[in-house]
């Protein structure tokens, strides 16, 4: 497959200035972790046969896509907005080791559920991390569905030129009447801002409240 993207003309870009403040940092990743209501994800998927894991997936795969700046890379040297990015996420194995799926976007939940369990079947049976390693129009997932944490921290290697932003979806908890899940986001500083992160955690709100509707 190959992504379509545009590059970005940085020399009207409005954060360009903020661009070349952080791009050289030796640490310029920041992340948010904030808890999103998932009531009617949780009662949608039940109604329906869906896997809760899968549909909190597509949900953020939705909600991102609307989000330019998640869509944004440093490639060579240019920063490139690509026009749609897709995931890859840890998953689980019979012998509590951990590799990695990939999930191809699909327009609707029910065909990105259905395309989800056989993804999941492929890549449990290949036990690998190498999974669409030479792309970067992707989002980095993992779940640690254990801990209803607050928040995350990853392990990386020394490379402040790794844009591409990482998700982690934690243990749903109860919470009165409803069912939240913590969602932590690292992003670059040198594309995303606070705004855009916090519009990620709206948009997401909205897609799962859109479900009860």
């Amino acid at each position: 497959m190959t992504a379509q993207y545009q590059e970005l003309n940085i020399s009207i870009w409005a954060r360009r200035t903020t661009y070349e403040f952080f791009r050289y940092f030796e640490d310029p990743f920041f992340n948010i972790t904030a808890n999103v209501d998932v009531t009617s994800l949780r009662r949608f998927c039940k109604q329906h046969g869906l896997s809760y894991s899968l549909a909190a997936l597509f949900g953020s795969q939705n909600a991102l896509n609307g989000i330019p700046e998640f869509r944004m890379r440093i490639l060579n040297e240019r920063i490139v907005e690509y026009q749609t990015v897709e995931a890859t996420q840890t998953i689980l194995n019979d012998d509590e080791t951990f590799s990695f799926c990939y999930y191809e976007n699909r327009p609707d939940i029910f065909e990105f559920d259905k395309t989800g369990r056989a993804a999941r079947e492929k890549y449990l049976k290949r036990k690998t991390f190498d999974v669409e390693s030479n792309r970067i129009d992707l989002i980095y997932y993992s779940v640690i569905p254990w801990v209803s944490f607050t928040s995350f921290k990853h392990a990386s290697r020394a490379n402040n030129r790794q844009t591409v932003p990482r998700i982690v979806f934690g243990k749903v908890f109860a919470d009165g009447e409803s069912e939240k899940m913590p969602i932590s986001v690292e992003v670059h500083h040198a594309l995303v801002d606070g705004i855009h992160v916090g519009r990620y955690f709206e948009r997401y709100q909205h897609f799962v409240d859109s479900l009860g509707e």
